[in-house]
């Protein structure tokens, strides 16, 4: 077969200085440093807690409850260790488990393990999942030096490394960063197969798309990808890459087949594809986007997400590199193997923008490492000229952000719009807030000496492992009938989460319950997703 071919964006590995070896791996080990901490101290987000105990049963040949709509990935890596952290699960005999639903049994799980227990068990069956943006970050590295060579290699990993969102996000018990790797895994060995059609690149691309296939449910998309590669360069043991598939992904779901017309299917793959079918049709999935809710969703949701969310210098250097290489493709130096590392983020972003599942910019995720692979365009060009250094800067001021947010990357918006306090401006969800920030209110109690405070708090969490009944006074918020539509604060202190606020997962009577407190400025703010107001 022949070598790897040689693009303009093929430098082949050259030379690894020291300094750069050094570098590289004192920038790994402060990040798995931050995120091991992140994992310890990071309160108890949305879904997680489902996900915990569908691993656990996963691991103990039991994962069949309702919805069935996470891949079987997240669950072999972590599911072990869950399952030893210390969670209490009742016993199937409970009635807790009538309606097999995990939701139902996580918030159970959720309430009967003591507090004490709860957040160091939380954090144990985090740190499986730090796999993932480690080896995001080691594949973006090592491809980026082929591409573009070990300055702009080195420069990309701390791009991603840095990146506030994904650095929230990455000690999390979820499936985004799983995502984000295996979708870039894919089309690294896509690239290679590409360039080399042999057996070895196509087993690895077969295993690249299977372990996406176990990421994340959209990752489906890559299947008929897949084929049409397959097609155009064709090569004996392409004939293999169905069955390997096929043979991974029911040994993922653990031998368990769905049969549709003869054919059987991996049972979590299609059970949690027909769960997400069920979920998007005939529903109104409505979402928060510049100060209005939007029924099912809005084409430019990730796009003004990313312009307020993303780092400036990030957006920068891509808006950078792609007028390069539009420039570049005018004038034939774009190869269609360069196309394999181009394409695969813009196409991602753009179908997450034609879905109305749109909860937050990490669904976007796995554009992240495409989107610094065509920063890497510019910063190639940087590091060619007399002003090489500058190609530093980038990270350097991302880092500044970094240590400024600290620790509240998960409700991370840049300077050009104002900053976390600014957020329900343009968003909310998972943007600013997923259940995180009780902690932050119970410091915020203890250091104002506040006697009794009103809370409608948006999470997972339990209110009552922070607080005594005493301390707080609830406010139901309107997922069901209530006798007001808007709710009318007297005197005292509020602490309201800022998706109850801005009213996207009620029904359409109820969005202006908060509006009384949407008119007024808070007094103070728990993390950046729980804002305090006083009245009168």
């Amino acid at each position: 077969m022949p070598s790897i071919a040689r693009s303009p964006y093929n430098q082949g590995l050259s030379r690894f200085a020291p300094w750069k070896k050094a570098a590289l791996f004192a920038a790994l080990l402060a990040y798995l440093g931050m995120l091991v901490h992140l994992a310890r101290t990071t309160g108890i987000t949305v879904d997680e807690p489902a996900h915990i105990i569908s691993s656990i049963l996963y691991w103990e040949g039991n994962d069949n409850l309702k919805p069935r709509d996470m891949p079987p990935l997240i669950k072999l890596t972590a599911g072990w260790r869950a399952g030893d952290a210390g969670f209490r699960i009742v016993e199937e005999t409970h009635e807790a488990w009538r309606q097999r639903h995990e939701w139902l049994l996580a918030q159970d799980m959720i309430a009967r393990t003591p507090r004490r227990l709860l957040q160091p068990a939380l954090a144990q069956s985090r740190l499986p999942l730090l796999v993932f943006p480690l080896g995001t970050a080691l594949l973006l590295w090592w491809w980026s030096r082929t591409l573009f060579g070990p300055v702009v290699a080195l420069v990309s990993a701390l791009l991603f490394l840095l990146e506030p969102t994904a650095l929230g996000h990455a000690p999390l018990f979820k499936n985004d960063h799983a995502a984000t790797f295996t979708y870039l895994l894919f089309w690294y060995c896509a690239w290679r197969y590409w360039q080399r059609p042999a057996w070895h690149t196509a087993m690895a691309m077969a295993f690249a798309l299977a372990l996406a296939c176990t990421a994340k449910l959209s990752m489906l998309v890559l299947l008929p990808i897949t084929a049409g590669i397959l097609v155009v360069r064709r090569c004996r043991a392409g004939f293999l890459v169905g069955p390997v598939v096929w043979l991974l992904l029911a040994a993922a779901c653990q031998g368990e087949l769905r049969w549709l017309y003869g054919v059987p299917f991996p049972a979590h793959i299609y059970d949690g594809a027909v769960s997400l079918f069920g979920n998007t049709q005939g529903k109104v999935i409505s979402v928060y986007l510049l100060g209005k809710v939007r029924p099912q969703g809005h084409w430019a949701y990730f796009l003004v997400a990313a312009a307020v969310k993303a780092p400036e210098v990030l957006l920068l250097l891509l808006l950078s590199g792609v007028g390069i290489l539009l420039a570049r493709a005018a004038r034939g130096k774009v190869s269609v193997a360069d196309l394999l590392w181009i394409v695969p983020g813009p196409m991602y972003f753009t179908m997450a923008s034609m879905t109305p599942l749109q909860f937050g910019f990490r669904l976007v995720m796995p554009s992240l490492p495409f989107a610094i692979l065509i920063s890497g365009v510019a910063l190639q060009v940087l590091v060619r000229s007399k002003y090489r250094l500058l190609a530093f800067a980038a990270p350097a001021a991302m880092a500044v952000a970094v240590a400024a947010h600290y620790p509240h990357y998960l409700s991370h918006f840049n300077v050009l719009a104002g900053g976390p306090r600014n957020a329900l401006r343009y968003l909310s969800d998972s943007n600013v807030g997923w259940g995180q920030d009780l902690r932050f209110l119970k410091r915020y109690v203890q250091e104002n000496k506040v006697p009794r405070l009103y809370v409608s708090y948006f999470g997972f969490d339990s209110i009552w492992s922070y607080f005594r009944e005493d301390e707080v006074a609830w406010i139901q918020p309107p997922y069901g009938p209530l006798p007001e539509t808007q709710y009318k604060p007297g005197p005292g202190l509020y602490a309201i989460s800022t998706n109850l606020l801005t009213g996207q997962f009620f029904a359409a009577e109820y969005r202006d319950y908060y509006k009384a407190f949407l008119e007024r400025k808070p007094i103070a703010y728990a993390g950046n997703s729980i804002y305090i107001y006083r009245f009168p």
